[in-house]
């Protein structure tokens, strides 16, 4: 009986050993994504800046190969519109902060994979100048977006979009934007 106990457990072990170097060599379900572009603010938040850009990075996990939960940092710069001369120095707008969302892809049979996005941001709104800066409180918000997934490989893809942002801001005022931007995205 021990001899049966014995030889039962070496298969369990040569088993999990097995399952465990197959895990190793499949892809894990998690990506990486660095993102660059333009940034166009709207409404009422637009009237008094100019064209800025967004930078970001996040990380995403597919439970499915269509659908997938992702968080990140974001950072959207814009400039003060000030053709009256108002200010002595040059000014900028900064919205940054956390995202999160879910992402769903619709797979294709060639390497163009189009997917859409929505989540919720959590930005703070800053003035900077010369030296000095003013933030505001951090604000609850939403993103929504869609773009294209281009293999490059197996473990790389191009990735560009566009989504609207929305943010509350103090007193009523939103701040709104729309990205044109395109990403880098790894897999593992």
């Amino acid at each position: 009986m021990k001899k049966i106990a014995a030889g039962f457990c070496a298969a369990l072990g040569l088993l999990a050993a097995a399952g465990g170097a197959e895990a190793q060599t499949a892809s894990l379900p998690l990506s990486f994504e660095i993102r660059a572009g333009l940034a166009q603010p709207t409404g009422d938040f637009g009237d008094a800046l100019n064209t800025g850009y967004t930078v970001g990075a996040n990380a995403m996990f597919n439970i499915t190969p269509m659908l997938g939960v992702y968080a990140g940092y974001t950072f959207n710069s814009f400039g003060i519109d000030d053709e009256d001369g108002i200010f002595d120095e040059d000014l900028n707008f900064n919205v940054r902060g956390f995202d999160a969302g879910v992402r769903a892809s619709f797979p294709t049979s060639g390497m163009l994979q189009p997917f859409v996005k929505g989540g919720l941001v959590y930005y703070k709104g800053e003035l900077s100048g010369d030296g000095a800066s003013v933030a505001g409180d951090n604000e609850l918000g939403f993103e929504v977006g869609g773009g294209l997934d281009y293999a490059l490989g197996n473990k790389i893809s191009v990735t560009p979009a566009i989504s609207y942002t929305q943010v509350s801001g103090d007193e009523g005022s939103d701040a709104k934007m729309v990205k044109l931007d395109i990403g880098l995205r790894f897999k593992l």
